[in-house]
């Protein structure tokens, strides 16, 4: 039994790790510059900017750019991206450093790319085309040409964390970790979401960028993480259980409704839980080997505690999962445990062929595995499986299959040849399903579209919803929103982007154009929706469906993500849908009166 006073010092300790998990790391402040130093900056940005100019188009400036983009944003919101007088210096330090790759650039050199040791990088992202960094460490053992190991790392929530010190923490001459001999990717994440949504595609672009660049090993890529990245670990992991040798998730969480404590959710909320409640996809831990690692003094230790319990819940063993807790340990690895775990990671590489599998998902998006894709589903955010058992598959809630190649498989009883299959009055046949329905890359809800590539459109003068959208892009998704006038707005524009549309079809042209084809109706400056009518004057409609003028695109309505700052600022957890498909917005107060999801073929229920 525990004394008084030991009880009393474990209460205060394990109180003290509550309140700073919840706090999530608290900013100590921001440093306040003098105007010297900003002007200094600015010059200093200035020099780099021309400089860039003059090597535009080369193949590898985003290396370059990467600090000017970092000085930028240090520059127009000083107040809160200067946490220190080190990220001063160090975003000097860093135009220092891209005015020298820039120089070498003109030079027709760029050495970096062929170094050795810690550095950073950069790509040009496909979502809004803003440049993204992130870290890399090359081993001395690298070998152009000579296939490695990539180990792909997901940092853990910095409240400070900018493109400045991220850049300054990667370009260090810090000694290589002994014995290493494998690259490691640090990912930037576009800061603190969990990697989620713009986050998420942060990783496998990174991840994308790296493999361009040097020579990987496609069977031996590891996914690893600790608290946010342990969080990020388990929902990427298991969504894409084909894509990793391996996946080592310290912490983080994997369910939302107790980590967030979130109370009476509406329903179209409750249901898109499922997009990241990893513990919803636990099975998947059959496909990929699993690391689950918590302190035992950690409340976080919870994440891999409810994975463990659904395994156990179902009746399944996987055969390579390793649950570890470190001894009396708060947040962080156990020098023990990391020894085992790193042990077990190694055993299971390469990453082995794919056998028969059990493979779970709850929408579309998630439904790619190593040449099996769930391309549509019965119903969406309900638990949807494929088992295979040589040539024979057995599916529940699966409306859609596709393979790789075209070859002969069994489904659901049915002897099928072909790449492509779908239900048809409850029988499967194969083919293509030729109506309009929530596919992969194409389900909602409207959150999905800023996953990739989107163009906001308004007409006129911008919104506010449109003006708070863009502060609250570039704050927390680290990009520049993108932006234009309806009437610039051209075709190529239109089918290459995800279009978000401002307006009505009275006040957007854009918006009159795809009106008709959608699943809502306006008449006499009102709009129906479930039932209902409401005056665009007091009312707000905001949706997202497939894009009429291009439907591999989606076009959404009046909004941005469906979660703002007071979201971003508190727990990652709740960066979850707030809105459904669609939701009618009072004007007045931002109140939401009415919400749903659209069916399987984009009707209203």
């Amino acid at each position: 039994m525990y004394t008084n006073e030991v009880q009393r010092r474990l209460s205060t300790l394990l109180l003290c790790i509550a309140v700073s998990i919840l706090a999530q790391d608290a900013p100590k402040g921001p440093y306040t510059a003098t105007p010297e130093e900003m002007a200094a900056l600015s010059a200093k940005a200035k020099e780099l900017e021309q400089k860039l100019a003059s090597v535009k188009g080369k193949s590898d400036l985003a290396d370059a750019e990467i600090y000017l983009k970092a000085a930028r944003w240090a520059i127009e919101y000083s107040s809160k991206e200067l946490s220190s007088k080190n990220d001063y210096k160090s975003a000097l330090a860093g135009l220092d450093r891209g005015i020298t790759r820039a120089v070498q650039l003109a030079k027709g050199e760029k050495p970096w790319t062929q170094a050795k040791g810690r550095l950073s990088r950069a790509y040009v992202s496909r979502v809004d085309g803003s440049l993204q960094p992130y870290g890399l460490i090359i081993p001395e053992s690298y070998q152009a040409g000579k296939p490695i190991r990539l180990d792909v790392n997901l940092h853990g929530r910095g409240a400070t964390l900018t493109e400045v010190n991220f850049l300054a923490s990667h370009d260090s001459d810090k000694a290589l970790p002994a014995g290493q001999d494998f690259i490691q990717l640090d990912v930037f994440g576009r800061t603190n979401n969990a990697y989620r949504w713009a986050g998420e595609t942060d990783v496998l672009e990174a991840v994308a960028a790296v493999q361009s660049q040097y020579s990987i090993d496609p069977d031996r890529i590891v996914l690893r993480g600790f608290s946010m990245g342990g969080a990020g670990t388990w929902h990427i992991g298991l969504h894409f259980p084909g894509s990793w040798a391996a996946i080592e998730a310290g912490a983080g969480f994997t369910e939302t409704m107790k980590y967030a404590k979130v109370k009476d959710p509406r329903e179209p909320e409750k249901a898109a839980m499922h997009i990241y409640d990893a513990v919803d996809y636990a099975v998947n831990t059959t496909i990929v080997p699993t690391v689950g690692y918590g302190g035992e003094i950690d409340p976080q230790l919870a994440a891999s505690k409810n994975i463990k319990e659904e395994l156990a819940r179902l009746g399944i063993s996987p055969p390579r999962i390793l649950f570890l807790v470190g001894p009396q340990t708060a947040h962080k690895f156990h020098p023990d445990s990391k020894k085992l775990s790193d042990a077990f990671i190694e055993k299971n590489l390469p990453r082995k062929p794919l056998a028969d599998f059990t493979f779970v998902t709850y929408t579309p998006r998630y439904g790619n595995l190593r040449g099996f894709t769930v391309d549509a589903l019965e119903t969406l955010y309900e638990r949807a499986t494929l088992s295979r058992k040589g040539t024979k598959f057995t599916t529940t809630n699966i409306r859609s299959l596709e393979l790789d190649t075209t070859r002969t498989v069994t489904v659901d009883g049915e002897t099928l040849t072909g790449k492509q299959f779908h239900k048809r009055e409850g029988k499967w046949v194969a083919g293509k399903i030729t109506d309009v329905h929530k596919r992969r890359g194409l389900q909602g809800p409207i959150d999905d579209a800023f996953m990739d590539s989107f163009l906001c459109v308004y007409s006129g003068t911008k919104p506010k919803g449109l003006e708070e959208f863009a502060a609250t892009w570039s704050k927390y998704m680290r990009g520049d929103l993108p932006v234009k006038e309806a009437s610039k707005v051209t075709k190529a524009e239109m089918d290459a982007h995800n279009l978000i549309l401002w307006g009505t079809p009275s006040s957007n042209p854009l918006i009159g154009q795809v009106a008709t084809k959608l699943p809502i109706r306006w008449a006499n400056g009102q709009f129906s929706v479930a039932g209902k009518s409401y005056s665009e004057k007091q009312f707000t409609l905001q949706m997202i469906a497939p894009k009429p003028l291009s439907p591999s695109r989606y076009v959404v309505l009046n909004t941005g993500h469906s979660f703002g700052d007071k979201e971003f600022i508190g727990t990652n957890a709740l960066l979850y849908p707030r809105k459904g498909d669609w939701a009618v917005v009072r004007q007045e107060d931002g109140e939401v009166v009415s919400s749903g999801l659209f069916n399987s073929n984009w009707k209203l229920q």
